[in-house]
């Protein structure tokens, strides 16, 4: 088990005490025993080996026990006796915002309110109003959150089914009976989040059953039958079976999205069955149009004028900035990153560790700062014989006012200050909007970090003015982030296109917190492509030389 396994489990059993009414220095105790399980330098299964927890600040010999058991078993025996003694839905409720232990364990004990259905029925006929604390403002707070959760139920990330769904498409590929196979929907066409695994199978209803049996036959349209059911986990899977010569018909039925095709249809008539996709196209006088741009957003009018953008590749980033260290509150160090990212053959690294204000994750006081930018320029002088090089910088809190949490003398020795919000993100368009372009405005700033805040299937990104914000990074040449971490994917790839129409580059950044986060870039790229991005808009898309030349332009131009 890792480390971030073993913390995540402490910190399940410090959520279910305080449910439980324990005493909050218990509770803490689990909560340091977590971080200090986070920020080993080794495998918390070497100090088990060694019996050395101990040694870990803030581990006595009763936590000590207790980690080891949840190495060992994956769980502990305090754990497994708080599921049994909590409701099961109890935990879930902590997850809604506005929701914290004390106000959980308030609805549990007074109203019997022990899962989301409950507090709904709660929420609906009134009983609320019997609790202090429970008003109108948060009433509608929980039933937006409420109505959210419910659509997030029959949604997964992309991130989690893609593997999931190869791996199926593999396994059907290797079974007797089926000739070919191929991912479709909302999956192949890299949306960031999908409802179901849909494939295209030229084969038999039998051999597909024999890889899923579980799928039943269904009506199917566009020329196939379908087979549709549940994963084991209980997320949709959808087949539909046709002929090969039929395949690459019934495919691009089932990868475009419903107006892309219907738009498709209106203007040069329903495909006639063939093999391939690419022969629909070209027999419309068009290029083929990836994938992923099948959205009705203006693809098929770009192909008709030969103007579809050349995509960006994963191949084409050169390098990766804003990442964290154990500087700050990532799990590896400077050096274990770099290497790393050097080792997957891109040519610079760019740290981001947290600013100061920012405690919670261990944010850089203005002398650590100083001491990372030291070991920077020792790295760099061990790196340089590879061809590889760190750049220091920042992600720097943009505070609730707008202005930035170092002094410019601090953001001036940075190569490089992505600019992000973190706290107080229940802001209105406008406040939202002017706390941004506040910092905008900052000669300083070059990257505007994860710009809405939001958290895919958990949190709603705040409002903004998006116009206003685009045109102001243009004025003062800020790129924006497109924040690969496949619970952000921020900015959303439905802005990405205005941003470049407009000059704004867009980097991709992995916000890695360990080595195997910087892979995170294959979702950034998948968003990237959705959006339209090509190389040359893409800021970490250019060499090392070319970057630093932007960055010193950059610099000169908006000097004050």
């Amino acid at each position: 088990m890792e480390n971030r396994d073993v913390a995540r489990l402490l910190r399940e059993t410090a959520r279910l005490l305080e449910l439980r009414g324990e005493n909050p220095f218990r509770v803490r105790a689990y909560e340091q025993a977590a971080e200090a399980i986070e920020q080993l330098d080794e495998p918390v299964a070497e100090r088990v080996r060694q019996g050395t927890l101990t040694e870990v600040p803030g581990i006595g010999r009763g936590l000590a026990a207790q980690i080891q058991e949840l190495v060992e078993r994956g769980t502990s025996e305090m754990l497994e006796r708080l599921r049994q003694e909590l409701p099961p839905g109890l935990p879930e409720l902590l997850t809604l915002k506005g929701l914290g232990p004390q106000r959980v364990r308030q609805l549990w004990q007074t109203l019997g309110i022990a899962s989301l259905d409950d507090l709904e029925d709660a929420l609906r006929d009134g009983r609320l109003n019997q609790l202090k604390g429970f008003g109108p403002r948060l009433h509608e707070q929980l039933l937006h959150a409420l109505s959210l959760r419910r659509r997030y139920r029959a949604l997964r990330l992309l991130a989690q089914v893609l593997p999931e769904a190869e791996a199926l498409r593999e396994r059907l590929r290797q079974q007797p009976g089926v000739i070919r196979v191929e991912l479709a929907g909302a999956v192949r066409r890299l949306m960031e989040v999908v409802d179901r695994v849909e494939l295209v199978v030229a084969g038999s209803a039998e051999a597909v059953q024999q890889v899923l049996p579980q799928l039943r036959q269904q009506s199917g349209l566009h020329g196939g039958m379908l087979l549709e059911g549940a994963l084991p986990d209980g997320f949709p899977v959808r087949v539909a079976l046709t002929t090969p010569d039929a395949f690459g018909t019934v495919l691009w039925w089932h990868t475009g999205s419903e107006a892309h095709c219907r738009t498709f249809v209106r203007t040069y008539g329903a495909p006639e069955p063939c093999p391939e996709e690419a022969t629909i196209y070209e027999q419309a006088g068009l290029p083929f149009i990836p994938a992923e741009l099948r959205e009705d957003r203006g693809e098929l009018e770009a192909a008709a004028h030969h103007a579809l953008p050349a995509l960006i590749e994963l191949e084409d980033l050169r390098g990766v900035l804003h990442n964290h260290s154990t500087y700050s509150d990532g799990r590896n160090s400077l050096r274990e990153m770099a290497e790393a990212a050097c080792n997957r053959g891109f040519r610079y690294f760019g740290t981001g560790d947290h600013s100061q204000s920012l405690t919670i994750a261990r944010g850089l006081s203005i002398a650590e700062v100083r001491r990372q930018q030291e070991e920077i320029q020792t790295l760099n002088e061990q790196f340089a014989a590879r061809g590889f090089r760190i750049l220091s910088g920042t992600e720097c809190d943009i505070l609730p006012d707008g202005s930035l949490d170092y002094p410019d003398d601090v953001l001036a020795s940075f190569d490089y200050v992505v600019a992000s919000v973190h706290t107080r993100l229940n802001m209105d368009e406008k406040t939202a909007t002017e706390r941004i372009l506040r910092a905008l405005r900052n000669p300083h700033v070059t990257i505007l970090g994860h710009p809405t805040g939001r958290l895919l299937l958990r949190r709603e990104g705040y409002p903004l003015d998006w116009p206003r914000i685009i045109d102001a990074c243009a004025t003062y040449r800020v790129a924006l982030e497109l924040n690969a971490n496949p619970y952000r994917l921020d900015i959303d790839w439905r802005r990405v296109r205005d941003a470049t129409a407009a000059g704004v580059p867009i980097v991709i950044n992995p916000d890695a917190h360990a080595i195997d986060e910087l892979d995170h870039v294959r979702w950034g790229v998948a968003a990237a492509r959705k959006g339209w991005l090509t190389p040359e808009a893409c800021l970490n898309a250019r060499d090392l030389d070319e970057l630093l030349a932007w960055l010193h332009q950059r610099r000169q131009s908006v000097q004050p």
